[in-house]
């Protein structure tokens, strides 16, 4: 009952927003990774008092993320990471592990 309350709580624009995604970066990420990088953009505007920008904040916050996390120079090691028990794993830390680790190689 729990998952499908926070679910009903996400309105219809983000779930367009994360399948609209999903195929656009279909041949590159995971639908999983993609849905997870738009609950991390949408969670901290989820309490907006005026709620009318937020698709387009998430829009363009998610699509950041996500055309950083395909320039790595290894996008599959991500894939091979979630898929191996990640589940619980915020997005955004990996996010930041994986930003840490490319200024580092530089």
């Amino acid at each position: 009952m729990g998952a499908n309350t926070a679910e009903a709580a996400v309105p219809d624009s983000i779930h367009e927003l994360t399948d609209r995604l999903t195929a656009s970066y279909a041949n590159l990420l995971t639908a999983a990774i993609v849905r997870d990088v738009v609950r991390d953009c949408y969670q901290p505007l989820s309490n907006a008092r005026i709620p009318t920008y937020v698709p387009i904040l998430v829009e363009h916050s998610s699509r950041a993320k996500l055309r950083q996390l395909t320039r790595r120079s290894d996008p599959t090691v991500l894939l091979r990471e979630h898929s191996g028990g990640m589940r619980g794993h915020s997005m955004t830390r990996a996010y930041r592990r994986v930003r840490v680790a490319l200024t580092r190689s530089r």
